[in-house]
């Protein structure tokens, strides 16, 4: 029979589990992965980007260009595999959702003090629906992202009508360069060998599934998860950091995942690369003239998609001074505002940790 007393006391068990995860994690986070890299792709995607911005400078409105650089930035990752009709579907159904956001965000600026409330609620209802298939997932994700990014821009000077406008039409400048790229590469060119788009899905089926998880207490648990981090996001943003902090919002949106294991993983990797790129965007893009910013900005937009798949960290260290400099509708980028970026990404971080995963550890994920 083993002693009691020759155990090793329990916190030590504990901390040790705890270091190892640690240090897993932060092997994780400076893992690089071997991607392959499409040379036409990148180029494509850096185009997408910085030509709407060179339209806005060449015209006299570099805040329109910027505007019309996150409706590219949107449809960036899109209409890469397939045939012509699966990516012009894929293109126009990531163009519907992410312009449907904006347009909730920029439209919520008006019902304020209501306009948090009703982002949460409209949030929480896409991640019901997220849950249908993967592309319903992904969809309701670049809404919500877009939702809030279109509520930091509805509370500019410039009109809603005005600010959609300019979004769809990078929208559709960067489906129509995605089109037309692939026309010339697969059909000009003579390339034959077209990525594989996924294999059709029966709504039938999918249906059915969605039905029976959400009958159970676990298929909603993302939803529950994301909410109440949104909610607490919320409260933090008003009370302590000001009525206009929707970084700490967007944090949320993006480290809280559907699967609650890659949590940790992701939230250290969002903390890092976003440290990261509020140093090195408060050292660069805030002295830099503006033809140097566009520069960065086509270099930044073809790189995220590699990087998104390679090192998320380094993912997240281009972004957050990316989607600062598009928001903020051309106005300098000073290292204070990147600095209370990173103290709401930190806080964003803190609500996730506790709040979305914390609080639910030992509960079963739903499928």
């Amino acid at each position: 029979m083993t002693d009691p007393l020759a155990a090793p006391p329990r916190w030590r068990h504990h901390l040790k589990r705890a270091s190892s995860a640690g240090r897993d994690v932060i092997v994780d986070a400076t893992r690089w992965k071997r991607v392959e890299l499409n040379v036409v792709h990148v180029v494509t995607a850096g185009l997408s980007l910085g030509v709407p911005i060179v339209l806005g400078l060449v015209l006299g409105d570099i805040g329109a260009g910027m505007v019309a650089a996150l409706g590219a930035l949107l449809v960036s990752g899109s209409g890469h595999v397939g045939g012509l009709k699966y990516r012009s579907l894929e293109l126009l159904n990531t163009s519907l959702a992410g312009a449907c956001g904006a347009a909730a965000g920029m439209l919520s600026t008006v019902f304020q003090p209501w306009g948090g409330i009703l982002i949460v609620t409209l949030a929480a209802i896409a991640t019901i629906f997220g849950g249908l298939r993967p592309s319903a997932a992904k969809a309701s994700t670049q809404a919500i992202v877009f939702m809030i990014i279109g509520a930091s821009l509805g509370s500019s000077a410039v009109p809603i009508e005005t600010l959609l406008w300019f979004f769809a039409a990078g929208a559709l400048g960067g489906s129509l360069l995605t089109l037309l790229v692939f026309g010339v590469e697969y059909h000009l060119l003579g390339k034959t060998a077209a990525e594989v788009a996924p294999a059709r899905r029966s709504w039938h089926k999918d249906l059915g599934a969605w039905r029976r998880r959400m009958g159970t207490l676990s298929g909603w648990q993302y939803t529950l998860r994301l909410a109440s981090c949104m909610i607490a996001a919320q409260v933090v943003a008003i009370l302590v950091r000001g009525p206009h902090s929707q970084w700490i919002l967007l944090t949320v949106v993006l480290v809280v995942q559907r699967d609650h294991r890659a949590g940790l993983a992701r939230t250290v990797q969002r903390g890092l690369g976003t440290a990261l790129g509020v140093l090195v965007g408060g050292l660069l893009l805030g002295a830099l003239p503006i033809w140097a910013t566009v520069g960065i900005i086509c270099v930044v937009g073809a790189a995220r998609q590699y990087l998104k798949a390679a090192n998320y960290t380094a993912y997240a260290l281009v972004m957050t001074p990316l989607v600062a400099v598009l928001s903020g509708l051309g106005h300098q980028l000073s290292p204070s505002l990147l600095g209370e970026r990173l103290v709401d990404t930190t806080i964003g971080c803190l609500i996730s940790l506790v709040i979305g995963y914390a609080a639910w550890r030992g509960t079963r994920q739903a499928a």
